[in-house]
């Protein structure tokens, strides 16, 4: 019993336990400032909204909230400007802890890739809805001589070489079609007054021609106004005679009132021409 109490009394014993009790306090403390600063309690930001940035004007953005992000998928879309962010998460206006890394999804720089379709000896009324089914584009159609498949493909062009059907090519490509022509034959050039540029291309396609050059465009400015601009005139002119294939040249003009006016002029003098189907049967 007096050596229990001995022990009881000794300095070296309360040493000890004050070291082990000071050793408890410091690691419980230190593990509470490690918890505060990891998860940095009420220190929060608002996820700025990054839609429409491009990727390099990310960092600096985010550098102002202490926020981080990485890319996980990309799309593409005709809608918003390439390379800039479409998507994320969290969304804008949302609470979250600094260092927090933002996910996002933004345009491509590039179109998706699309195969090629098979379009060998198919109708050219077959081949550009299957071409514009799969995601390109007419650049031209050119004719060449073949007495037994007259306006049917027999071959298919992309950036002036044949290109194989299942080839993998960019979304949105231009593609020629190189049809076949029975010797000496023509179609007649429709006439254009008062379309706009992109119905023109359609209608002269229909006609087995090709959309030329545009000689002059009153009020244009850029390639949108071009594109949205109207017929006032064209070389060669409705109802002549063209080789399969020709290119027909534009004047426009963006004033729609002053082409819709000479369009009804030229009807007082003549007719347009009958659908393709009605004077050609290839």
């Amino acid at each position: 019993m007096k050596r229990l109490f001995r022990i009881l009394v000794s300095s070296r014993l309360w040493i000890n336990l004050g070291l082990i009790v000071l050793f408890v306090g410091l690691l419980v403390a230190g593990t509470l400032i490690w918890l505060n600063d990891f998860t940095r309690h009420g220190q929060t930001v608002e996820v700025p909204d990054l839609s429409g940035y491009s990727l390099e004007s990310l960092s600096e953005v985010l550098n102002q909230t202490g926020l981080t992000y990485e890319i996980t998928d990309s799309i593409y879309s005709d809608e918003q400007e390439r390379g800039t962010v479409v998507q994320q998460n969290p969304f804008p206006g949302e609470s979250v802890k600094r260092d927090r890394v933002i996910f996002l999804t933004v345009n491509s720089t590039l179109p998706e890739a699309v195969m090629m379709p098979d379009l060998s000896g198919k109708s050219r009324r077959i081949a550009i809805p299957m071409l514009q089914i799969s995601g390109l584009e007419i650049e031209e159609l050119q004719y060449k001589p073949d007495e037994s498949c007259t306006d049917c493909v027999v071959d298919q062009l992309y950036e002036g070489k044949s290109i194989e059907p299942g080839t993998q090519i960019r979304r949105g490509s231009a593609v020629t079609l190189v049809l076949g022509q029975r010797s000496d034959e023509v179609t007649k050039v429709p006439r254009l007054l008062g379309l706009n540029y992109e119905d023109a291309a359609g209608l002269l396609n229909a006609y087995l021609l090709n959309l030329g050059t545009v000689l002059s465009c009153e009020g244009c400015e850029t390639a949108e106004d071009t594109s949205a601009a109207f017929v006032i005139n064209q070389l060669p002119a409705a109802r002549e005679d063209a080789g399969l294939g020709s290119f027909v040249d534009l004047y426009l003009t963006t004033d729609s009132a002053k082409a819709a006016a000479l369009s009804a002029a030229a009807d007082t003098l003549s007719t347009n021409l009958p659908p393709d189907d009605e004077f050609s049967e290839y």
